[in-house]
């Protein structure tokens, strides 16, 4: 329960924030600005849209939530095209435990760490980007990604690792997308 109202404080603040921004564009009459930003807010909230529309609870609570509740990452997720996980509810929770990983071993150096989540769904692969900046525990992860890898692989899948240092780390998913065919 006490997350919930740490999400939703964090989600009033937000909002009074762009209220705050946009009430001041107003009086100084900069209109161009005011208009780029309300644009700015509605991509937000299709972001949130496409997040929520994944169908798989847990994963998009956790999404949803996460830059409330997680202060070591901020997270910044990408879906360039809607697709439910609705009939893979394994992806899902694969995709949540990529995000968790890198939470998990951020390290706190003053300046921000990110981690932008690209989540791509191309008709018969899902494909998930992971793509963190900044500190990181890389040789503490390294039974974890071995753990990711291995569960990319029983769900059929492909794991790449492209970089991997304290400081930078980018991982790729690819997993199939095929529902199970009914054969009754």
């Amino acid at each position: 329960m006490n997350q919930l109202i740490e999400v939703i404080n964090h989600q009033r603040h937000d909002w009074l924030n762009h209220i705050q921004v946009l009430f001041g564009y107003l009086k100084l009459q900069k209109y161009d600005l005011c208009e780029e930003y309300i644009y700015r807010v509605i991509k937000e909230a299709n972001r949130d849209t496409l997040i929520a529309r994944l169908a798989h609870p847990s994963l998009v609570a956790y999404l949803l939530s996460f830059n409330a509740l997680h202060k070591e990452v901020v997270l910044d997720v990408e879906i360039p095209a809607p697709f439910s996980l609705l009939e893979r509810p394994d992806i899902g929770s694969c995709i949540l435990r990529m995000v968790e990983i890198y939470r998990q071993h951020a390290q706190m150096n003053g300046e921000a760490n990110t981690l932008l989540l690209t989540l791509t769904y191309s008709g018969d692969c899902l494909h998930g980007v992971a793509d963190y900046a900044g500190r990181l525990d890389a040789a503490g992860m390294r039974q974890a990604l071995a753990a990711m890898e291995q569960e990319t692989i029983e769900l059929g899948g492909r794991f790449v690792m492209d970089i991997h240092t304290n400081e930078e780390s980018v991982m790729e998913c690819i997993i199939p997308f095929i529902a199970e065919v009914d054969k009754s």
